[in-house]
């Protein structure tokens, strides 16, 4: 959605009403606002060569030891950010010291799936969460 599309459909109603009408136009406002401040402008050209699928949803990672071997009793949740087939970020509260992790995601009829990460970057946000990839 662009930030200028942002339209708020009242009911014919509402609209004839000059306070509701004046309400409805600051609430508006509002939520742009808050949609400009979280994603203000994309700065540059898309350097991803393919598109990237919003996932807000549970993932749970599971680190590896320095052998490669699963660490199953380490497992927490962390929430996604986008998906794609080469990548994927996410949230969480504290920046991350593993560098290998399996992040496991729900599959629906298929099972969970297993996806081999290599988290590459990681950078604060300035609503208090980490943002993390790779």
């Amino acid at each position: 959605m662009a930030m200028g599309s942002l339209d708020l459909v009242l009911p014919e109603s509402a609209q004839s009403c000059g306070d509701s009408g004046r309400q409805a136009s600051g609430i508006a406002s509002s939520v742009r606002s808050a949609l400009f401040a979280v994603e203000p402008f994309r700065k540059g050209t898309e350097r991803r060569k393919e598109s990237r699928h919003a996932y807000p949803y549970p993932i749970h990672l599971t680190p590896l030891d320095a052998s490669g071997q699963p660490e199953v009793l380490r497992t927490f949740v962390v929430i996604g950010k986008h998906l794609s087939p080469h990548g994927l970020d996410f949230y969480f509260r504290l920046p991350l010291p593993e560098r290998r992790v399996i992040a496991s995601l729900d599959g629906g009829r298929e099972g969970w799936v297993g996806l081999l990460l290599e988290l590459t970057w990681c950078r604060f946000s300035r609503h208090g969460w980490y943002d993390n990839g790779g």
